[in-house]
């Protein structure tokens, strides 16, 4: 099922989405079950969860993308190294292309294209992002006990923080952080966004809402009431590569500008959304599937929409991925968002307080 297909069904858009979800609801309660029945096996101890020889900080959710998942990470890395705190991001790597466990720092000089494109495939985008753009020590490995293992091997870390680790069992975590998104409906796959059913919400220790969070105050649990906080991503500047590394470009640049968007996410409608609100007329898209690895082709067909454009907008995990091709200078830019997170003083505060050396729980 393609990610337009899923979202016409997720969303029950038309006749054809309604069809299709009433269709796939038998194969959902199955993969409900399965999930539960795993929940369980590792809840009574028959499935094991390891623990980490620091303390854990998984930053997950409920649902298929779309909540800010990684700026979250960031901002938690910030504000726990900003505590004197030496962080390390554990990471799955999704859809690279090597198994061993590697380590990613950040940037000492400018990278080459052809460097740049062998780090995408062996690491990832998001983790090569989180390193080279924002400066952060980031494992990567599908089994995150081996990446903290290679990461301690070569770096002294305090804490580290499990990125998408909600449905990750096999590490013991000492806190939850759970984002919460426009997403509410409950579905799991394959007839809704969920990849576990909305109760498992109670495992969760501290939740952040990243949209319509007075909606969501009518379903989290009475208990996590107290400890839900909310927060947004909001546009800091636009990014662009150059002979010298990494430069920054004033937001607006976008206004009165013509746009081709080129996108490899999962929902790039924020994306089109703030370009609005800073003016820019958005006269073409193009949308590839999530992470996806820009072809030679690709490159062309960007190419050829952007002759008529004054910019052509990106987001930074793509754009990490298409500075190997050649494009006019200054003309590819992404959008750098950060996540603010309301009262987010106090929600440090009481996760640092749980990882304190005081024991931990699975």
């Amino acid at each position: 099922m393609t990610e337009a297909l899923a979202r016409e069904v997720w969303e029950r858009q038309g006749f054809r989405g309604k069809i299709l979800a009433a269709l796939l609801w038998p194969a959902s309660l199955l993969y409900a079950g399965g999930v539960q029945l795993r929940n369980g096996l590792f809840r009574i101890g028959w499935l094991k969860s390891a623990r980490l020889p620091r303390p854990v900080i998984s930053v997950g959710n409920l649902t298929v993308g779309g909540t800010g998942k990684t700026p979250a990470c960031l901002w938690l890395a910030g504000q726990l190294q900003q505590r004197g705190l030496r962080v390390g991001i554990l990471s799955r790597g999704y859809r690279r292309q090597e198994n061993k466990a590697r380590v990613l720092r950040p940037l000492a000089e400018p990278f080459t294209a052809v460097e740049q494109h062998e780090q995408v495939l062996k690491a990832g985008d998001e983790p090569l992002m989180m390193a080279w753009l924002y400066g952060q020590i980031v494992a990567v490995s599908t089994n995150r006990g081996d990446a903290a293992a290679e990461l301690l091997r070569s770096a002294e870390v305090d804490v580290f923080v499990l990125d998408d680790g909600f449905q990750h069992r096999r590490v013991k975590r000492d806190v939850d952080l759970v984002l919460l998104g426009s997403d509410k409906s409950g579905a799991v796959l394959p007839a809704g966004p969920f990849r576990e059913p909305r109760k498992n919400l109670r495992r969760a220790d501290f939740l952040l809402t990243t949209a319509d969070p007075i909606a969501w105050s009518k379903l989290i649990p009475k208990r996590l009431s107290a400890v839900t906080y909310s927060a947004k991503l909001s546009p800091v500047s636009l990014i662009g590569f150059g002979a010298k590394g990494l430069k920054e470009y004033p937001l607006t640049l976008l206004h009165g500008s013509k746009i081709l968007t080129v996108t490899g996410v999962a929902d790039p409608n924020r994306l089109y959304r703030i370009l609005h609100q800073w003016d820019g007329e958005i006269v073409r898209t193009l949308e590839f599937p999530d992470h996806h690895f820009y072809t030679t082709g690709d490159w062309q067909e960007i190419n050829r929409m952007a002759r008529l454009v004054d910019l052509i907008i990106t987001t930074e995990k793509d754009i990490l991925k298409l500075t190997r091709f050649p494009f006019a200078r200054d003309k590819l830019l992404a959008l750098r968002l950060a996540m603010m997170v309301e009262g987010g003083e106090a929600l440090v505060d009481a996760i640092v307080e749980r990882i304190r050396p005081t024991g931990g729980r699975a």
